[in-house]
């Protein structure tokens, strides 16, 4: 990893771990294919190739780890539960029996006897419910622990490691939520596309580590610009969406450029040194969804303005309508095979 110039961190160290010990030959194979070439991994490759072979699998394991802890639990609570019926049970018919038994006392000294048995049995059971309680206690404890550990596999899984902030499968869930939201409520829904500018000669320049940390600023800002409803996220390599429900375009595209602002308002520093290496700026494209329209369109209209605001020259924010102005001037020719789209840059 030091020789490639990977950034030590726990997701790059699992997937060279997995590489080194030559347990999976299809890591090896793609990774050797990239080393092969000469060049460093670059980060954005490692991201593919964890996702792809260990992502889902280590979250899986983990999920699957806890689901039978669970059921062991369970099975106990049910074993207590069992153990505590046949106690009552048991009470119940001493109870039966004595009742039956006292109307036939000739004397004293019998109901005496009676009464101290059935005070016997009495103790006996407030000791068994006590220690039944005492199990419960601890199980509720255990379940409790369980159901933490759930919620920390499910959020793990839709986090980027890197960024802390939501990954692309949370993404693709929470834009269809929106979508879904927005056609019932009839309430506004708003998407940023957002690429750093110039991010692959950054990284060739001054290394992939300063590259991950400049990733985790933008994903930084990106949380402390959004309210809690809205949801930033990285899409991919240097790319990174957010979703705006219940926002019009005009009030996105405020926020977009208080974003680029702030982004441009930074300077890389160098903290060994302190030597300032340079401004790190985005371009950005701002799309409103139409009701009804699939998530690939209202996707692809903000991708739209996202190039077209590269197209303009970089570090600024473009609407949808401006990749129109350029298609209508004959400056981006749009290819749309099937019902898939691409364009030709």
């Amino acid at each position: 990893m030091e020789r490639y110039g990977v950034t030590p961190n726990p997701k790059n160290y699992t997937l060279w771990y997995v590489y080194a010990s030559g347990r999976h030959p299809d890591i090896r194979r793609s990774i050797d294919s990239i080393l092969d070439t000469g060049a460093s991994p670059a980060p954005e490759q490692v991201d593919q190739l964890y996702e792809k072979y260990l992502g889902g699998a280590l979250q899986q394991d983990e999920f699957i780890r806890t689901s039978n802890d669970m059921a062991t639990v369970l099975a106990q609570v049910m074993e207590f539960v069992n153990e505590a019926g046949q106690t009552t049970s048991d009470y119940s018919e001493q109870l039966r029996s004595f009742t039956g038994d006292i109307a036939q006392v000739a004397n004293g000294d019998e109901l005496s006897r009676l009464v101290n048995r059935m005070l016997t049995e009495t103790r006996r059971m407030e000791q068994q419910n006590r220690e039944l309680e005492n199990k419960l206690s601890e199980s509720s404890v255990q379940i409790s622990d369980l159901s933490t550990r759930l919620e920390d596999v499910k959020r793990e899984s839709l986090t980027d490691a890197l960024t802390g902030i939501a990954n692309r499968k949370c993404f693709d869930i929470r834009l269809s939520e929106g979508i879904k939201r927005a056609d019932q409520s009839n309430q506004p829904l708003c998407l940023l596309m957002v690429d750093i500018d110039h991010f692959k000669s950054f990284n060739d320049t001054y290394g992939h580590q300063m590259g991950d940390q400049v990733l985790k600023l933008i994903g930084a800002i990106l949380q402390q610009s959004v309210k809690g409803r809205d949801t930033p996220a990285r899409y991919g390599g240097e790319e990174f969406g957010v979703i705006l429900p219940r926002t019009e375009l005009a009030d996105a595209l405020i926020l977009a450029d208080q974003i680029r602002r702030t982004v441009a308002g930074r300077r890389v520093v160098k903290k060994s040194t302190g030597e300032e290496l340079c401004q790190i700026t985005l371009s950005m494209g701002v799309a409103q969804y139409r009701s009804g329209e699939p998530p690939v369109e209202f996707l692809l209209r903000a991708d739209e303005a996202l190039y077209a605001a590269k197209h303009g020259g970089r570090n600024q924010v473009s609407a949808e309508q401006a990749f129109k102005e350029l298609t209508a001037v004959g400056q981006v020719r749009v290819l749309r095979p099937g019902s898939g789209a691409e364009r030709q840059r």
